[in-house]
């Protein structure tokens, strides 16, 4: 019996977000190692921005909250991490010098820029100086996603070194990719100098644009950044005297061959630095052609391309397995007329691709090219989940059979732009400080000069609307439309249109229709169209009512042709055309706050090179699937959003729903309506929206859930006395001069003497799924070595001078004195004597040539060397005499103003298409809430959990619930959120709350702690909001735990983290907080309080790399261990704490 043929199962297609080797690769660096997490550590306003006082001065307030806990410091050490962060604050500042006096702000770094600025740094320093290290990474981090692929048509290849020259940014319109390239520009040529001299520069930078158009406004952007730029010249491009000018080039002129508008592209070949945006613009039909342009031109130098369409561009593209075969598949009917499973061996061996096809196949492969060069990926999915650029409201008539139905839902479209113009205007003091702009309608048509011209059709519409004898009509769809009894309906027949006018209800449909000519067509009464073309300003023509002051300005290709057919049909409309020979044009002063222009009609190039912070509803007539790439650009230009303080993003449901905002319509003046006429990509944009997770006029559903706090005695902690900040009149800098290299006197045997080690290998971790192919032998086997002071001789100390009085002013020590005579005499000492040592080198001794180039790269060793010195040096002694004034702070939970941070209230918000799973959990979670506001303690007791979602009741901690969730099913997210996740691990803190809550209900606790009361708060993770230690690498431990004398008053306070510990040093400051912090109890003279300090280890002592330490060792420099024994590891650390 013949069997049954198998179902054929649609494959379905890898997500390609998730085939970014690259970006796969960079997050596995970090702690946590993907966006989401990192969103929820970094993305707060007071983070922005360079710290001016303080440890970190001179950095970004990122690294503080990185450097912190996040960062793995066996990948990357901690100093090279921060000379990553100086490098971004030096070429951001630089950039942004002209930039900050014309906007009038000071911009800063937003945290996914920052992010990408930092993938980009640990990239640059691997291929610049551990290239093949970073190769064998790369490729075992691609082997592990091709184990996870079910298909070979979804597997990838390995990396080949060319492959390495190549990075892409994906990124979405309006997240700031053009200030990211600049300083691209600048970390590469860092890293080139580093490598080739201070002088020297690529053959060329060339930066490829779309259109003219773009290019023009790339050249006034690097302008405004600083650059030395220039529209492209075929004499100036190869002159070495312009090295350092950026050539700008619309890359629709590269060629295989010089003409009179294009460039042979063999001509620019070198060791250049290649910038493109837009380069999704190179994945169209034309694509073979202009990726082997694209590798003529980065062969032997570096490129850097961005767009916000990656996703798109690359959807029908395939992997090199793929091109492989289909050009095998090609060959094999081309010359033998049959498929390959028919053809013999020998046949099989001639279709197989030589060197030059396989070069062209894997050069075409898109997707696996992208999926292998895509450095960062911040795409619109993410841009909008942080909460960036405006809502979404999209409509589309597919069809429509009568000119009349059309002509509805464009009044429709009107009426919606009318709406956000009346609000603007009625609110436009209060809107100011939302920084909302004054509306712009755009549309868009796909065809410009055809018989069925979509320019034209709305040309045509405008008039309808203008004649007097078509008034009574629209007059009536006008009242339709504000009383919710329009026509235009969906397929299930309800009213697209309900309630989308609901500011405009009540209104007379009469005196609306009045107050749009007023509003809208800067008129006051029905007169004709006029269209006049500027015969000064090639592609433009403005329309206005009569005399009236233009209200709308058409930008085109060819508007002599668009102005013949509006004048043709003038004998059928209500308009005239005519010509004006001496009018400026309007399309620059569309960004002008004075601006009367209220909407811009053109084609499709506004998709690149024109932006605007005003564009609020947008119409799009007949695009097509052809023009995904450009709807998604276009649609970038308007959902950019200034936002209260140039935040960027728009306002949440929870401010504009207060009822001060409520008359603002907030939610509508941040929503970009997108209109469609016939837009068939309007559903497969709509599509790809949802597909990234992104729900449109959908609100989510929330529930706001106050915590309770308990009753707690006055408790004591410590602060910084006033006075004695960094710019305080008794502050550091204020108070002590510094003289580097020599420690004061009332400092000296004080304090620990500055060392730096620098680890000059690469950083890199190897993992194979093979396990017989993992490494074991963990020997170090670095070499150490020193700068010989006969290599010394030669460097040039006033450089290294210059460099480390740079490097004292962007760190902020204006304390810090330094001259060239001490720094000599400081380097030429012999280190060999333990009293001299300063530092320790551990490098491969053929990095340490006496060649020319070695000796430039042992100085900029050298430099490194003492910047890090500084660091220490000055940090010690300014530790030293900030340790002599902190003081006890005492607080009350009802205070108003308190030293820590409680949590008042968690906002519980669905996830996205979630709505109804998370109200099915919030109607339950009501009861929990009444039983939390009543401080019912006991019958809270009971309640557990809730599917994953856990509310951990604990009676000693200063506020509760504290919140959990077991894994990530949740139909909901909550904020502020206490607790660190990852996805492999259990959270450390919950357990240490958990087995804490559990302990103390023993007898044995009952025992320890019967003359004491126990208390317990999360402590905040940074300075803004928490307890933290610059003495201890600026350290903010997890818990602070108060033990409290019930006879006495006496208080313990002890620093409680809870962590893992698998790369930790074992003088990690973090560790050795637990000796600083007995010194700070001494100097504070305050018997009251006992201060101590406890790393609570997650992680089993034998998973600890490089340990040398018994248990016994860890316990005595108060390292516990959670895990393998209960809860003894609390009953040993309180009895530490409480021991004489």
């Amino acid at each position: 019996m013949a069997k049954a043929p198998k179902a054929k199962t649609k494959a379905i297609k890898v997500n390609f977000h998730e085939q970014l080797i690259l970006n796969k690769w960079l997050w596995s660096k970090f702690n946590p190692n993907r966006l989401e997490g990192m969103k929820q550590q970094l993305d707060y306003p007071q983070f922005e921005g360079i710290e001016y006082e303080g440890d970190n001065a001179g950095q970004t307030k990122f690294f503080s909250v990185i450097s912190n806990t996040l960062f793995n410091k066996q990948v990357v050490d901690i100093d090279v991490l921060r000379r990553y962060d100086l490098n971004i604050v030096k070429h951001w500042q630089k950039i942004t010098e002209k930039r900050n006096e014309i906007e009038g702000h000071v911009l800063n770094l937003k945290y996914f820029q920052y992010l990408s600025l930092l993938f980009t740094e640990l990239y640059l320093d691997q291929y610049f100086n551990y290239q093949t290290d970073m190769l064998n990474e790369l490729n075992i981090e691609l082997e592990q996603y091709n184990h996870d692929q079910k298909s070979d048509a979804d597997q990838f290849q390995q990396y080949l070194p060319e492959d390495l020259n190549k990075i892409g940014y994906w990124n979405a319109t309006g997240s700031g990719k053009t200030l990211l390239m600049h300083v691209n520009i600048l970390q590469y040529l860092d890293y080139f100098q580093h490598q080739n001299g201070d002088s020297t520069y690529p053959d060329q930078i060339i930066l490829l644009t779309p259109n003219e158009g773009l290019s023009e406004q790339h050249l006034q952007e690097l302008t405004d950044s600083g650059f030395q730029a220039t529209l492209f010249d075929k004499q100036k491009s190869r002159n070495s005297l312009y090295r350092n000018e950026i050539q700008i080039i619309d890359m629709n002129k590269l060629s295989d061959s010089d003409g009179d508008k294009t460039v042979a592209t063999v001509s620019l070949e070198g060791k250049n630095l290649i910038l493109i945006d837009e380069g999704h613009r190179g994945t169209s039909s034309s694509a073979g052609a202009w990726m082997e342009r694209r590798d003529i031109l980065t062969k032997d130098g570096f490129s850097f391309e961005y767009s916000a369409t990656f996703g798109q561009a690359v959807s029908k593209a395939d992997n090199v397995y793929k091109r492989f075969e289909d050009a095998k598949k090609q060959k094999a009917k081309m010359l033998y007329g049959m498929a390959i499973n028919k053809l013999t061996e020998e046949q099989k061996k001639n279709i197989q691709l030589d060197d030059l096809e396989q070069q062209k196949y894997r050069r075409e492969a898109l997707r696996e090219v992208y999926a292998k060069s895509i450095l960062f990926d911040y795409s619109y999915k993410y841009f909008y989940a942080d909460g960036y650029g405006k809502e979404v409201n999209i409509l589309n008539m597919k069809e429509y059979h009568e000119d009349d139905e059309r002509n509805l839902y464009l009044t429709a479209c009107l009426l919606s732009f009318y709406q956000q113009q009346y609000l603007f205007k009625k609110n436009q003091v209060k809107l100011a400080k939302f920084n909302i702009e004054k509306p712009l309608w755009v549309f868009v048509g796909n065809k410009v000069n055809d018989d069925d011209s979509d320019i034209l059709a709305i040309v045509k519409f405008l008039a309808d609307f203008l004649d007097a004898s078509r008034k009574s009509k629209v007059i009536g769809w006008l009242h339709d439309l504000i009383t919710n009894t329009s026509r235009l309906v969906d397929p299930k027949g309800n009213n697209i249109f309900a309630n989308r006018f609901a500011p405009l209800h009540g209104q007379n449909a009469t005196e609306l229709y009045q107050d749009i000519l007023k509003s809208f067509f800067n008129a006051t009464t029905n007169q004709r169209l006029n269209v006049v073309r500027i015969t000064a300003n090639k592609g433009e023509l403005r329309l206005q009512v009569g005399e009236n002051t233009p209200f709308a300005v058409i930008n085109v290709g060819d508007e002599k042709g668009l102005y013949d057919n509006c004048e043709n049909s003038s004998q059928t409309h209500y308009i005239n055309a005519r010509t004006d020979d001496f009018a400026e044009s309007l399309f620059p002063t569309l960004n002008n706050d004075d601006s009367e222009t209220h909407l811009l009609i053109g084609s499709r190039k506004f998709t690149e090179g024109w932006s605007s912070w005003r564009v609020s509803t947008m119409g799009l007539l007949n695009m097509g699937t052809g023009e995904g790439a450009q709807i998604i650009q276009l649609f970038g230009r308007g959902v950019r959003l200034k936002g209260e303080n140039f935040s960027l993003k728009r306002t949440p449901r929870e401010i504009y729903s207060k009822a001060e905002y409520k008359g603002l319509h907030l939610d509508l003046m941040q929503t970009i309506n997108i209109f469609g006429l016939r837009a068939d990509y309007m559903e497969k944009f709509r599509d790809y929206l949802n597909d990234e997770g992104i729900i449109l006029n959908q609100d989510l559903v929330t529930l706001d859930f106050p915590t309770n706090k308990i009753q707690a005695p006055r408790l004591k902690t410590l602060t910084l006395k006033d006075g004695y900040k960094d710019n305080q009149a008794n502050g550091f800098k204020a108070q002590s001069k510094l003289s580097m290299f020599k420690i004061p006197k009332q400092y000296e045997g004080k304090i620990k003497k500055p060392f730096v080690v620098l680890d000059l290998y690469p950083r890199l971790q190897a993992f194979h799924t093979d396990k017989s192919k993992r490494q074991t032998d963990v020997k170090d086997k670095r070499q150490e070595h020193e700068i010989s002071p006969k290599i010394m001789c030669m460097f040039d100390f006033d450089e290294i001078y210059l460099q480390l009085q740079q490097y004292k002013f962007q760190r902020g020590y204006s304390n810090l004195q330094l001259n060239v005579d001490d720094l000599q005499e400081f380097c030429f000492r012999d280190i060999k004597s333990s009293t001299e040592d300063w530092y320790k080198l551990l490098v491969d001794g053929s990095e340490l040539s006496s060649d020319i180039a070695g000796i430039k790269k042992q100085q900029a060793i050298l430099t490194e060397l003492l910047q890090s010195y500084m660091d220490k040096f000055y940090h010690a002694i300014k530790n030293a005499y900030e340790g002599q004034f902190y003081e006890v702070t005492e607080f009350s939970l009802d205070d108003k103003d308190l030293p820590v941070q409680i949590c008042e209230q968690y906002t519980l918000t669905a996830k996205d298409g979630q709505n109804n799973e998370a109200q099915e959990v919030f109607d339950r979670l009501e009861t929990l809430k009444d039983l939390v506001a009543k401080g019912d303690v006991e019958k809270l007791a009971p309640w557990k959990e809730d599917g994953s979602f856990r509310a951990i009741t604990f009676d000693r901690h200063l506020f509760y619930p504290l919140l959990d969730k077991k894994d990530e099913s949740l139909p909901f997210t909550w904020s502020p959120m206490l607790f660190d996740y990852t996805s492999h691990t259990q959270s450390s803190e919950v357990k240490f709350v958990l087995d804490l809550q559990s302990y103390i209900n023993t007898p044995a606790a009952d025992d320890l702690l019967k003359d004491y009361e126990l208390y317990l708060l999360r402590n905040a993770d940074n300075k803004y909001r928490g307890l933290g230690f610059a003495l201890a690498g600026n350290f903010y431990p997890d818990f602070l735990l108060w033990l409290v004398n019930k006879q006495t008053g006496q208080q313990y306070l002890t620093l409680v983290d809870p962590k893992g510990i698998r790369n930790m040093n074992h003088d990690d400051a973090k560790i050795e907080l637990y000796k600083e912090i007995k010194n700070i109890e001494a100097k504070l003279e305050h018997p009251d309080l006992i201060l101590s300090s406890f790393i609570l280890s997650i992680t089993p002592m034998k998973d600890i790399l490089n340990n040398s330490l018994s248990e016994e060792e860890f316990a005595e420099k108060n390292v516990l261990f959670m895990v393998g024994n209960g809860t003894a590891y609390l009953e040993k650390m309180l009895e530490k704490i409480l021991q004489p």
